[in-house]
């Protein structure tokens, strides 16, 4: 099984990866060989996040652009297909949530967060598609959240949206997987990425209640969702796809 976690240098397009969940993502993956290439809105972070994974001898490449936004995709999916790169997966990573009961979201807000968390997953989706085809055994990560199956209070938007993402993965494992794509998606529950730990510095989590709902008492690392989603890339998970990986140290079983 080693072997098939092991890459050749591949590339591996990785959106809202500077931090968080999508760095770890991106650091496993270039710890099994991958060329990780990050993408992200904020050039410090990329930049900063590069030098450290070259400083370990890493693949990584970055550039900056709001997947929310149609032209910025495809001014990604051109330059990455004019770098020569094979393209071997996407993770979709980015994202946002904020907190709202449904009679008091204002459109904008609504639509602000279905093009961060679904529309820039339709975009990267349809953009890369025809570049994984010509690849082998290529694969698609979407980042849900538990969320996405199940509901929370005062989140309307962020539960839509990642349901969303859910059932999309699956209608792209059907329509795709006769041509080799696996398209999975990974759902996390709490997990202590930066946003998160802003929430509970600014008093907006209460971490007893959290610890409470989870059956190993405590939030994830990052790492423990990048680690999954660097194995459904991988060779490992060839006959993986259309599937819903919840990653939630047992929230969502009761």
């Amino acid at each position: 099984m080693l072997s098939k976690l092991k890459m050749q240098g591949e590339a591996v397009v990785i959106t809202g990866g500077g931090a968080g969940i999508g760095k770890a993502a991106a650091a496993a993956l270039c710890e099994m060989g991958a060329t990780s290439v990050i993408v992200g809105r904020t050039e410090s972070t990329l930049l900063a996040t590069q030098a450290e994974f070259r400083a370990k001898g890493w693949k990584c490449e970055i550039f900056v652009a709001d997947v929310s936004r149609e032209e910025d995709v495809g001014r990604l999916s051109q330059w990455v297909e004019q770098s020569g790169l094979e393209v071997k997966a996407i993770v979709n990573n980015a994202g946002n949530n904020f907190s709202a009961t449904l009679h008091e979201l204002p459109t904008e807000r609504w639509r602000e967060l279905m093009a961060t968390n679904l529309d820039s997953v339709y975009f990267m989706c349809r953009d890369f598609i025809p570049m994984l085809l010509r690849a082998k055994a290529p694969s698609i990560v979407n980042v849900a959240s538990t969320f996405g199956v199940i509901g929370n209070a005062k989140m309307p938007v962020y539960c839509a949206t990642k349901g969303g993402v859910v059932n999309l993965t699956r209608q792209l494992a059907i329509d795709y997987g006769p041509q080799g794509l696996r398209v999975n998606s990974v759902c996390p529950g709490s997990t202590l990425s930066p946003r998160y730990k802003g929430y509970v510095d600014k008093g907006l989590v209460n971490m007893d209640a959290v610890r409470a709902r989870i059956m190993l008492a405590r939030p994830a690392e990052c790492d423990e969702i990048g680690d999954v989603i660097a194995f459904l890339v991988s060779d490992a998970a060839s006959f993986v796809t259309g599937a819903t990986m919840v990653v939630d140290g047992g929230q969502t079983i009761h």
